[in-house]
């Protein structure tokens, strides 16, 4: 049997599963939503008053024991305090002061419409989302993985394919190129919806200027598209190696299943935490050597680090502001490494089964 006619018979039987379509689906949908939800935000911050505090004088009567609201939108527009509460008179606030920290606020605002706006306009938008789809990709992709492999164990359909010749080593060889070619697929189908969401939120915002896609920003947008990507290759080696180590047991497709995708929760809700629980304790030392050579760790660094960038936002959830993430060389060569030798036992194992 040729590579061609194994990779089309095993493209026919996975076609006709519905559920490959709605995980493809949601992770398609979910791209666009990490645009809307962008647009929408900056929709609900753009119009909102800015509030701060009134500060006083030093020789005040009660400094700093009352909190006066103060709507740094108007002030800052002009319009002048005419109240506020007892013992505090007019003459008691230090109007330079509380200007000054209105400024600050509403840049702070500002800059946070900046960053929201940069989320929805292209190329901005594309980088944005594709990082958050990524990370919804790896458990997809590790499900399917078994679903391609594990499928042939319970259904009794690997002898018969192996009667007609193929080879072990160029069965499993073709299945994880069609869950590798299915992930690049669904990455170029949601590029698209990242791009049309994007013009359309653009559009509905005539406020904001519409950001340039030229030739360089082509070449980030297809960088981040590989980085995705390939962000789920170790994992699609590791569902490989547990579907072929459960296929001898009774749920071994449903036990490498969860093995699989929650190996990857673990580390996404759990590792940020201890290493947060770690942090400067002298007898955990080796702990944040161990981080550097972690699987999701690298993930994380791959998908949302930049350089050596603290931790944003929900990545790794806990370990914010304790540490920094590894560069995108080291991330590279973990993923990489990890790979090569979980797919390599993967191959190694099915050849013996």
């Amino acid at each position: 049997m040729s590579w061609t006619t194994l990779f089309r018979w095993e493209w026919f039987k996975l076609r006709g599963r519905r559920i490959v379509w709605i995980l493809l689906g949601i992770l398609t949908v979910f791209s666009s939503v990490m645009v809307i939800i962008r647009y929408a935000d900056f929709e609900f911050q753009k119009d909102r008053d800015v509030i701060d505090e009134i500060i006083f004088l030093p020789d005040a009567p009660v400094l700093g024991t009352l909190e006066v609201e103060l709507n740094c939108t108007e002030f800052l527009a002009g319009v002048a305090i005419t109240e506020v509460p007892d013992p505090y008179t007019l003459e008691d606030i230090d109007l330079p002061g509380t200007g000054r920290k209105c400024r600050q606020e509403v840049e702070g605002i500002q800059n946070r419409l900046d960053k929201l706006v940069d989320g929805f306009t292209m190329p901005g938008a594309s980088e944005k989302a594709l990082r958050w789809t990524g990370l919804l990709s790896i458990p997809i992709a590790a499900f399917l993985t078994v679903l391609v492999i594990g499928s042939e164990y319970g259904w009794g359909t690997l002898r018969t394919t192996l009667m007609k010749g193929p080879g072990r080593s160029r069965i499993l060889s073709v299945k994880l190129a069609i869950v590798a070619a299915l992930m690049a697929a669904v990455w170029v189908a949601a590029i698209a919806v990242i791009v049309i969401s994007s013009l359309v939120t653009t559009a509905l915002v005539p406020e904001v200027s519409h950001g340039t896609v030229d030739g360089a920003a082509v070449g980030l947008i297809i960088r981040d598209l590989a980085r995705v990507w390939f962000a789920a290759i170790p994992y699609i080696a590791l569902a490989a190696l547990l579907s072929v180590l459960f296929s001898r047991f009774a749920g071994g497709t449903l036990a490498a299943t969860g093995v699989a995708v929650g190996y990857f929760f673990f580390e996404l809700f759990s590792m940020g935490r201890l290493i947060k629980l770690f942090d400067g304790v002298s007898a955990f030392r080796w702990f944040g050597t161990l981080v550097e050579y972690d699987l999701g760790w690298n993930t994380a660094a791959w998908l949302f680090g930049r350089a050596g960038a603290p931790i944003p936002g929900f990545a790794l959830a806990g370990a914010i502001g304790t540490t920094e993430y590894p560069g995108d060389v080291h991330a590279f060569l973990i993923q990489a490494a990890f790979g090569v030798v979980l797919g390599g036992l993967a191959f190694w194992l099915f050849e013996r089964r």
